[in-house]
């Protein structure tokens, strides 16, 4: 039976997309920093909102934290060291700046397809390394987007674009299992593991995909996960997108309704845009339980993390 393909929207969009600036700061209207979060009190740091999480950029999208989320034993995600954002290339130079003097930046980490980084290549930051994990199957991409498809999907307005995606299966529910069930994803988050392992004490590490929502939510479920994180806390960062993109997520909202879509139709669209579904993730932690016993049996079966490498990396990132 051919392997049907699930991919998010942004990364076929990608194709056809500019390098367009996403509003950080002035979507959120959020300045805190690493520094005024450390100052909270731990009691009111365990549910993660735009105000604990937010790195406080002008124009680098989607672009938070997971310091300060709580541990089932009580212990904290250090501040400013697991970064998370959406394509970075189109971030300000304060922004990049502040990258690497407010965070101390060494490595990100790209989640995207190979034609994702030659339209939009990641900026080149000295001292900071540009590591390359894709998740996605391009072999498939390419299988499934042949012929007169591939011509539509060209040609086509944005709306078509996502009517074709939607309609022939290429998005749905199942992308974030099929992210993690399929080789390349396995190879792609291993390689995250790798460099979550290697990474110098002191420095930071961002991970990114398109839209910072997709690949880089579950890399977010991963590691967390790893750390000890309770699934609530994991959901809840999760769904942080949401408001991170509550204006985008408007705006998406305002140009289905003209299309005259269904209830189910619109979430649909609207999750390979720039919302997150719960769904999609609750759908992909049921499977890691059904198939592995738990994330953190998936993580150590499938990405070769040992137990002592777990506690390597609870050393590394838990206070």
């Amino acid at each position: 039976m051919k392997k049907r393909l699930v991919i998010p929207l942004a990364a076929l969009l990608a194709l056809a997309a500019g390098c367009a600036t996403t509003k950080g700061l002035e979507e959120t209207g959020m300045k805190n920093t690493a520094q005024e979060q450390k100052q909270a009190p731990a009691a009111e740091r365990q549910t993660p909102t735009v105000e604990s999480q937010t790195l406080g950029m002008e124009t680098l999208g989607n672009a938070r934290e997971l310091g300060g989320l709580r541990t089932a034993d009580r212990r904290t995600v250090k501040h400013g060291v697991l970064l998370r954002s959406a394509k970075p290339c189109g971030a300000s130079d304060s922004d990049r700046a502040r990258l690497t003097a407010a965070y101390h930046l060494a490595v990100i980490t790209d989640f995207r397809m190979s034609y994702e980084r030659a339209l939009e290549p990641n900026p080149e930051i000295a001292g900071v390394s540009d590591i390359w994990c894709p998740i996605i199957d391009e072999d498939l991409v390419r299988a499934n987007l042949s012929g007169e498809k591939a011509t539509q999907m060209q040609a086509g307005s944005a709306f078509e674009k996502l009517k074709i995606a939607v309609e022939s299966g290429i998005v749905g529910e199942d992308m974030y299992v099929n992210f993690l069930s399929g080789a390349q994803g396995k190879k792609g988050y291993t390689e995250f593991f790798t460099q979550l392992k290697t990474l110098p004490a002191g420095s930071s590490l961002l991970f990114h995909c398109t839209q910072g929502k997709d690949r880089t939510g579950l890399g977010a479920m991963l590691i967390l996960s790893a750390l000890g994180v309770d699934e609530e806390t994991i959901m809840a960062d999760y769904l942080l997108t949401n408001e991170f993109n509550a204006k985008l997520i408007e705006k998406e909202r305002a140009m289905l309704s003209s299309y005259n879509l269904s209830e189910e139709q619109t979430a649909l669209y609207l999750s390979v845009m720039d919302y997150v579904n719960p769904v999609f993730m609750q759908k992909a932690l049921t499977w890691l339980k059904t198939a592995y016993g738990s994330p953190l049996s998936y993580i150590q079966q499938e990405l070769g993390v040992t137990d002592a490498d777990l506690e390597a990396l609870k050393a590394k990132f838990l206070e």
